[in-house]
């Protein structure tokens, strides 16, 4: 472990590295792979069947070996995580497969083909030595998630994560609901790459209780609640790199970095975060560069007095809130090398690169919205962040149900209707609890939307919390069109949050 505490990252201009410019690369490079080590890797990836694309500045985009602090290596580990490199390799097209090869006592390699659905909720647990690789395009895991508990060296990589999430419990507290889409807990040398992570159940991935040396890079996290959190533990103790993610309509824990010895995000992208995109917490030390934020509230920031963060190079747009940069102790550099792309590639190189192999979304004109499963997505938040992605008028029906969600319009939605099926506002309700100092119910930042045959609801106690006001609807301009729309909670707030 080096001494995080030799090098101290300054705050602001003081860093000496003005914004768009990549961060140089000062680290002594780390012990170079055996040639039998890469050739092995570089064959893994011709069995996944990843496509050839041209190298960044950092690198491969997919690299054959491990990066960021997962990469740092061991006398067990010279070359860093490998996963099960090197020993058996096994296909895993049902989950009864997938269940006996991912908790395998030696050294495997699971190619994962196909879609495998799990009973929901089901969390599979993971052995040590492990790799769980998806095979060329639409490789996911269907309805669960997986469990890396006390192990160390596993690496996971082009797969899609999704579909666990519980109708109705946007929230993730209903006692069925608490799986994830990975869980690291008390775990070592972990890489998750080009993955895809959307509808999970609670988190779509958790770092906790003291794991170290995990690297989540080249993935994508959308249309949920909870992100991504680390933490769960009193020891400050976790390494971590984040490099090259994106964050698309999402609500918390972009990620939450509690408990971090040394945290280190670059080369990321979030775009639209309706509670707060990168927060330091616990006595964190965090260092964010060369990423992108887009319409994000609180986008960087300390949750208190011990912890901190450090920026270089971000770029912000229609953000609001917390930018904070206090300067760090600790200096990845002395960890790992990386070389960071200029922020205003970002967005592009995410757009094309992130997630798993042949990642694309289909063009829609309608959704529909249904709890008992019979429509395209459970929540209206998902249907909202497909819009915004599509950048293209949207119609949205939403069936009966209440649904207890944080649903935000953002920019990119400009046209889009959200329409109750039945056309009376009692039958569709979507509801939330917080002042207007933390969010309105629904918020509007988009222009020419229209809501229609809604109940919007802000069941917030006003007398509780000090007399804040409360909003069901908020929105940036007067340009929404409501039309058989119940407020309930309080009024229609014209007022752009953003300022």
């Amino acid at each position: 472990m080096p001494d995080l505490t030799r090098r101290h990252l300054l705050a602001g201009a003081a860093l000496g590295v003005p914004a768009l410019v990549a961060a140089p690369v000062t680290a002594t490079a780390r012990p170079r792979a055996t040639d039998d080590t890469l050739r092995a890797a570089s064959d893994l990836l011709r069995r996944m069947r990843v496509p050839r694309v041209p190298d960044t500045v950092d690198g491969p985009v997919w690299s054959p070996l491990a990066t960021g602090f997962a990469s740092v290596p061991t006398d067990e580990l010279p070359a860093g995580a490998v996963g099960g490199l090197g020993g058996r390799v096994v296909t895993a097209s049902t989950a009864a497969e997938l269940a006996e090869h991912v908790a395998a006592e030696e050294p495997t390699v699971v190619l994962v083909e196909g879609a495998v659905e799990l009973p929901l909720g089901t969390m599979l647990d993971v052995s040590s030595h492990t790799s769980v690789l998806g095979v060329g395009r639409g490789a996911a895991i269907v309805g669960g998630g997986l469990r890396l508990l006390e192990v160390h060296d596993v690496v996971i990589r082009n797969l899609t994560l999704r579909d666990s999430f519980l109708a109705g419990d946007w929230d993730g507290k209903h006692p069925d609901n608490d799986n994830d889409g990975i869980r690291v807990d008390t775990s070592s040398h972990v890489w998750i790459d080009h993955c895809e992570f959307a509808r999970i159940g609670d988190g779509q991935v958790d770092i906790r209780k003291d794991s170290t040396h995990v690297t989540v890079s080249w993935s994508v996290f959308r249309d949920h609640n909870k992100t991504l959190g680390v933490g769960w533990t009193e020891n400050l103790l976790t390494t971590l790199t984040l490099h090259h993610d994106r964050f698309s309509n999402t609500h918390q824990r972009n990620g939450s970095i509690d408990k971090v010895a040394l945290g280190h995000v670059y080369n990321c992208w979030l775009s639209g975060a309706s509670s707060y995109g990168m927060a330091s917490r616990g006595g964190s030390q965090l260092l964010v560069e060369h990423s992108v934020f887009d319409s994000v509230r609180d986008p960087v920031g300390v949750s208190d007095d011990v912890s901190r963060v450090a920026q270089r190079g971000n770029l912000r747009e229609g953000c609001w809130g917390k930018w904070d940069d206090t300067g760090i102790d600790g200096d990845p550099r002395d960890s790992y090398p990386y070389r960071a792309e200029p922020a205003h590639r970002v967005r592009e190189l995410l757009e094309r690169h992130a997630g798993p192999s042949g990642r694309r979304e289909r063009p829609v004109r309608r959704l529909r919205v249904a709890q008992d499963g019979g429509g395209d997505v459970l929540s209206v938040h998902a249907a909202v962040g497909i819009a915004a992605r599509l950048r293209r008028p949207v119609e949205i029906t939403v069936e009966p149900g209440v649904y207890r969600e944080v649903v935000t319009l953002w920019p990119g939605t400009d046209g889009v209707v959200v329409r109750g099926a039945t056309g009376d506002p009692a039958d569709v309700v979507i509801s939330y609890d917080k002042p207007a100092t933390d969010w309105a119910t629904v918020t509007v930042l988009a222009e020419g939307v229209t809501l229609a045959s809604l109940t919007i609801e802000n069941a917030y106690d006003e007398a509780v919390g000090g007399d804040r006001p409360a909003y069901p609807l908020r929105s940036a301009d007067d340009s929404v069109e409501l039309d058989d729309v119940v407020l309930l909670g309080g009024p229609h707030e014209i007022s752009d949050p953003r300022g």
